[in-house]
């Protein structure tokens, strides 16, 4: 009789567990995914220069590296936020590239650009589209661009405030960056 008691108890608790919604950003004509924004090298003196816009039934992040002036990264920023990331476990990112490049999943608990990101590389010369799921333990801690720590704790993905992406890998050159969706889960 206690393990049929301890069962229905356990079942109900199970059941009670509501799983956090999805946090998706689906690019598109049509689709709703906020206001992303472009910011290059330009800040500090570089000049490289990308553009993003609407193509295929995704988003197009498109232009040309330069190191001139001590530049080499462009980059793509979603909308400021209060975004808590410490409930999903895995992100997951459809993309295709022109290009056999790394770009990275950029997510930024603060937003001076001197302050700890967490990051993840992903990228391929690829003209089909990829899917690739990330586990967010897996994330790197960086700061400017050189890797602190491999793996976080997951409850440091509290109090995010922005989420992007951007190609820093101080090689010149042009790409193109279609993004399908991104996805939190």
């Amino acid at each position: 009789m206690w393990t049929v008691i301890l069962g229905l108890f356990l079942y109900a608790q199970l059941n009670s567990v509501t799983m956090k919604e999805p946090l998706i950003f689906d690019f598109g004509e049509g689709k709703n995914f906020g206001r992303w924004s472009i910011i290059n090298d330009g800040v500090m003196g570089g000049m490289s220069q990308s553009q993003a816009k609407l193509d295929q039934d995704a988003l197009l992040f498109t232009g040309v590296v330069s190191l001139r002036n001590n530049g080499g990264f462009v980059s793509l920023r979603g909308p400021l936020g209060d975004y808590d990331l410490s409930e999903y476990r895995f992100c997951e990112i459809r993309y295709k590239s022109d290009t056999d490049r790394k770009f990275e999943i950029l997510i930024e608990k603060d937003t001076p650009f001197y302050l700890p990101k967490f990051r993840a590389k992903f990228g391929s010369k690829t003209q089909n589209w990829v899917t690739l799921t990330i586990p967010l333990k897996d994330l790197e801690i960086s700061r400017m661009g050189v890797t602190i720590s491999q793996g976080i704790d997951p409850n440091q993905l509290k109090d995010i405030q922005r989420i992007g992406f951007i190609l820093a890998d101080k090689q010149e050159g042009s790409f193109q960056l279609w993004i399908d969706y991104l996805k939190f889960y």
